[in-house]
């Protein structure tokens, strides 16, 4: 069936009676057997049970339900009923008996969840090679590395398995994958969604992300998952400053990207180019270039990583491994364990630091401005990545570990591809609550270059 699997196509297709629910899920279940990727899912529904699923939607009116019959799939640090939560380590797994929160509101507006998607166990990677479920490779080409920890969440995208994921992300997992597989990566401030019935990596920094085939479909699903309840521990007091839509975006903005010196590729000179030009398609936009110091970032980004941050991962699943050492990756330990040597009073220096930089911040980002930075600053082959999978997973995380633990929502766009067919992606970042901003600047960043004389690139 040559059917796109984007929001508007579906809607379409439901609306002239071309194709049902239930033909959609079978048209699922033929693009997954008949793809040649591997180590994308780790549990998929029985399709009875998603036939049921589809039978009681039935009974209400299918205009009530603004998701109706669109398929999805969850990243598998998330809880579905019924289906094992492993966070890609067997000796962890349960059966969710409650969906979480973002999972239930998605079903009661109509949608479908298909299944549980791989990733980096326990949220540790930015690259999709750390499951004992295999590793999972670019939609583009399966032996480049895909992203983490969301990677089967953005491949099953990618490849139009499902419309849209429901991934996490806590320094990149919700962008980097979406670079990787010319896909949108929509990373909303935290705590304006919820966090209820994620397996945490870092509470205090985890939050859901979305990937999507466009920036339209991503923030309605956004849009729908938003809400605005008091009870909800893992949501803020200040999160009805927020909520998700499109808007046109002003004549003249400011873009801030790194001082030349301190922009890294990791001897990538293809990437520098793609993310110079696509500096050049900002400027078209009405975007005024200017630049900031990036140290402060990486600043961050090591207090998050490699500082005293890590003991909130500690506290989340430390136990567990120090009970189950034979039943956890290696890099999965080390990373971990990495904490112990943190003090109490280390974190509430770290956490002064940190309000240093909010405020540098502050003073050099105005509320209407935003920083462009690349998504990913280089690629590697999956072979490449587990030789030495400290080092070149935080490579991949140099544009991006800082966001959240800055308070800065970001959007992954696609920009452009290698010469040897891999994308490349974009971030945008801003403020906390300009989720809509910068969606909306990633639209009419994606919708310029869709329309460039000579361009090419995947829709």
């Amino acid at each position: 069936m040559d059917l796109n699997f984007t929001l508007s196509s579906l809607r379409n297709s439901y609306e002239i009676g071309n194709v049902t629910p239930e033909i959609i899920i079978n048209e699922v279940f033929n693009r997954i057997e008949n793809d040649s990727h591997d180590a994308i899912w780790i549990s998929l529904r029985d399709k009875t049970k998603l036939f049921e699923i589809v039978s009681s939607l039935k009974y209400i009116h299918s205009k009530s339900l603004p998701l109706y019959g669109i398929p999805f799939s969850v990243k598998d640090n998330i809880d579905v009923e019924g289906l094992p939560t492993t966070a890609a380590c067997p000796s962890f797994s349960y059966t969710a008996k409650k969906s979480a929160t973002i999972v239930e509101q998605l079903e009661k507006a109509g949608a479908i969840c298909i299944g549980k998607t791989n990733m980096d166990q326990f949220a540790t990677g930015l690259n999709g090679t750390r499951s004992p479920y295999g590793s999972c490779g670019s939609a583009f080409n399966p032996m480049m590395v895909a992203g983490g920890s969301s990677s089967g969440s953005a491949v099953s995208v990618a490849l139009q398995q499902v419309c849209f994921s429901i991934g996490t992300d806590t320094g990149g997992s919700g962008r980097i994958p979406a670079g990787l597989n010319n896909i949108v990566g929509l990373k909303p401030t935290v705590g304006i969604l919820s966090s209820n019935g994620l397996v945490p990596c870092c509470p205090s920094l985890d939050c859901p992300s979305i990937f999507s085939l466009n920036v339209e479909d991503a923030i309605e699903v956004a849009e729908i998952l938003f809400q605005t309840n008091s009870s909800d521990p893992s949501l803020r007091y200040d999160y009805k400053k927020s909520s998700f839509n499109l808007t046109k975006i002003k004549n003249s903005f400011n873009v801030y990207i790194p001082q030349k010196n301190q922009l890294e590729f990791f001897g990538n000179e293809e990437g520098k180019t793609l993310y110079e030009n696509a500096i050049v398609n900002f400027s078209s936009l009405g975007g005024v270039i200017k630049y900031i110091d990036y140290e402060p970032f990486l600043e961050a980004s090591k207090l998050l990583f490699d500082g005293p941050w890590v003991a909130d991962r500690y506290a989340s699943i430390g136990s567990f491994i120090q009970q189950n050492k034979d039943n956890v990756l290696d890099v999965t330990k080390e990373v971990v364990d990495n904490a112990i040597k943190w003090k109490a009073e280390d974190v509430f220096k770290a956490m002064e630091k940190i309000k240093v930089i909010k405020a540098f911040i502050r003073s050099n980002i105005e509320e209407n401005d935003f920083l462009v930075l690349p998504t990913v600053p280089t690629i590697y082959t999956i072979k490449e990545m587990e030789k030495d999978p400290i080092l070149l997973n935080n490579q991949h995380g140099y544009y991006s570990y800082f966001a959240n633990i800055l308070d800065l929502c970001a959007i992954s766009i696609p920009s452009n591809f290698y010469s040897i067919g891999m994308p490349f992606g974009i971030t945008i970042m801003a403020h906390a609550f300009k989720d809509s901003q910068v969606a909306s600047l990633g639209k009419a960043f994606t919708d310029l270059i869709a329309t460039a004389p000579g361009k090419e690139r995947d829709s």
